[in-house]
């Protein structure tokens, strides 16, 4: 892959930018830009397994090696910089990655190519902040520029044409209504060249933005930008069961977002700053607050589909995707629909038939999901969704208990909504549902097709795929065993750990024991205890440094366990880490005794 001539094949522009900001952005930012881009392109071009259950373990999870030249090969060889780059994107998009980085050679590819149309003055703003042209993103912009009355400079990303005139006419319009002198919009292409995407997911894409994002705050000297996504998509658990892993996004996921900001902290030598102001809002109350505003009629002029290559000038939405119908309910649920018709939609959301390609099934889990929100307790949020633990950490202002609260709240409020858009259909459609006229295979004939029962239609092969997949995610998955005699921690499948990835295990294995016994929450041992007890070099810096070290080797020990047991482990799953508070062990996992471990595996892995 290239950025450059000859054979470039990757594209990077970024248009309407001062001629002397460009001449203000240092090396280390292009390196960033130019790293993102790779990231992003070939994050379209190698396919991954598909939905099947079946194939998740075996194809899903790709392992990514990038050999990348760099301006700073010093820098981006760090290790710090190497652990972050790694984790966040490991856990953004479940997939392995490895980078090397070496000293580009003469001549070595120059800023300017990657700026057109500059400008020979910036207008000064107080906000930048990312724009997809979605209805999050529209209405985090006019809370900014139409209610707080801020000035904000909106950054748009786009691979094909049609989204970046959607976010220029949203642009155009705010401008004809007066708010002009308050926005500028500086649109940045990144594509890959005369190549059809092969994998449609594109889970880095959010990283290539907030890298973007960056630049352009540090280019108008600013030390942070704005994400506009609602809190139920920022987190974003599986709907279904058959959907894990990297399969439910975690572009704007609160641990995502943090170790962006270490990133960037640490590349830069100055403390970045990613805000999310929309973060405690539904999908419902994001849309409200663009009415709020006096822009309602521009609601459906935003586009939120994710299926860019089939939009047309009549459907400018699928109807189908999960963004689809989480926009629509939103729409519904405010009371929007007026303003965004449903003859945008090639699928309207509660009256067409599904049944003929199969989006009945991602319809109703979408809904079964959020009526067991609604019915659920406090006491078993954590307990039902375990996929909120791995955020309760990364709230910076907030404790994880209150953490835990507010995302509790959050996510009843948004069930009710999905409630009452059900609710208020079935009663406007009373009678034809009642005298058949409702398609069979539409949402909301299915809805009350059994009563008050949301039930989803199972594929003829589904029992069979959910039962292996079940069996592959029953206890022994989460199961280990502490052979001291040989010093080493045993797992299921003949995998196991041995050496300093035994010693790091048995440093912490003690509080585990005691605070499972107790039944009590299991305390962090601080970094400089355990490297003591391991035989790292205990010296302040070296220590810390010693223990990322060993601490990245033993997770890369334990990749093989997760493709073989066909369960996602993100860089917490076994270890978990916690600011100035030092390890622990997952609490998740459970203990055994050595003679409860399964039979070796002659392939099994070593560590």
């Amino acid at each position: 892959m290239n950025v450059s001539d000859p054979g470039k094949n990757v594209n990077l522009r970024i248009d309407s930018i001062s001629r002397s900001m460009v001449g203000n952005i240092p090396d280390l930012l292009i390196d960033l830009l130019e790293i993102a881009a790779y990231v992003y392109c070939v994050d379209q071009r190698v396919k991954r397994g598909t939905e099947m259950l079946m194939d998740y373990g075996k194809d899903w999870r790709r392992s990514l090696t990038f050999s990348i030249p760099v301006r700073h090969p010093e820098i981006w060889n760090g290790e710090e910089v190497q652990e972050l780059l790694v984790e966040t994107l490991g856990f953004l998009s479940d997939d392995s990655y490895a980078f090397r980085f070496r000293k580009a050679e003469a001549p070595v590819q120059p800023r300017d190519p990657y700026f057109h149309e500059l400008l020979d003055t910036f207008q000064e703003n107080d906000e930048v902040a990312l724009f997809s042209g979605g209805v999050d993103s529209f209405a985090g912009a006019v809370n900014d520029i139409v209610t707080l009355g801020k000035s904000v400079t909106l950054v748009g990303h786009w691979s094909v044409p049609k989204v970046q005139n959607v976010q220029a006419t949203l642009v155009d319009a705010l401008k004809q209504r007066g708010y002009g002198r308050r926005l500028s919009y500086v649109p940045v292409w990144v594509s890959n060249t005369d190549i059809k995407p092969a994998e449609y997911t594109q889970r880095t894409r959010s990283f290539l933005f907030a890298c973007i994002g960056l630049v352009v705050a540090r280019m108008s000297g600013k030390d942070g930008f704005s994400f506009y996504e609602n809190g139920v998509v920022s987190i974003n658990p599986p709907l279904a069961g058959d959907v894990v892993g990297g399969r439910a996004t975690r572009t704007t996921h609160p641990k995502v977002l943090r170790g962006l900001e270490d990133l960037f902290s640490t590349l830069l030598d100055r403390q970045i700053e990613i805000r999310t102001p929309l973060q405690w809002l539904t999908k419902k109350e994001v849309t409200e607050t663009i009415a709020a505003a006096g822009m309602a009629d521009m609601i459906g002029s935003t586009v939120s589909c994710t299926r860019t290559h089939s939009r047309t000038r009549r459907h400018t939405h699928c109807g189908v995707c999960s963004q689809c119908i989480d926009r629509r309910f939103a729409v519904l649920a405010a009371g929007m629909a007026d303003h965004d018709p449903a003859d945008q939609y090639k699928k309207d959301l509660l009256l067409s038939d599904r049944s003929v390609d199969d989006s009945l099934r991602m319809a109703m889990h979408y809904v079964s999901f959020f009526r067991k929100i609604g019915s659920m307790t406090k006491d078993r949020f954590l307990v039902d969704l375990p996929e909120i633990v791995s955020a309760l950490d990364h709230f910076p202002d907030l404790s994880a208990d209150e953490a835990s609260a507010h995302l509790f709240d959050l996510f009843q409020r948004h069930a009710r909504s999905v409630e009452d858009v059900i609710a208020r259909a079935g009663s406007e459609h009373a009678g034809p549902l009642f005298r058949g006229e409702v398609p069979a295979g539409s949402l909301l004939a299915t809805c009350f097709a059994r009563g008050d029962r949301v039930e989803v239609a199972p594929r003829s092969d589904y029992d069979e795929h959910v039962t292996a997949f079940v069996d592959r995610l029953s206890a022994p998955t989460l199961e280990f065993a502490m052979d001291h005699d040989a010093e080493q921690v045993l797992f299921h499948g003949g995998h196991f750990l041995g050496g300093a990835n035994y010693r790091f295990v048995n440093a912490l294995i003690e509080n585990f024991r005691t605070a499972k016994k107790a039944r009590s929450e299991i305390p962090f041992k601080p970094p400089h205890t355990v490297a003591a007890e391991i035989g790292a070099d205990a010296k302040q810096g070296v220590g810390d440094q010693s223990m990322r070290q060993q601490l990245h080797r033993l997770r890369k020990a334990l990749e093989p366990l997760a493709v073989s047991l066909g369960i996602p482990l993100d860089q917490d799953s076994f270890i978990e880490t916690k600011e100035r508070a030092g390890y622990r062990l997952n609490p998740a996992w459970r203990e055994i005794s050595v003679g409860d471990i399964q039979p070796s595996n002659p392939a099994a892995s070593q560590g």
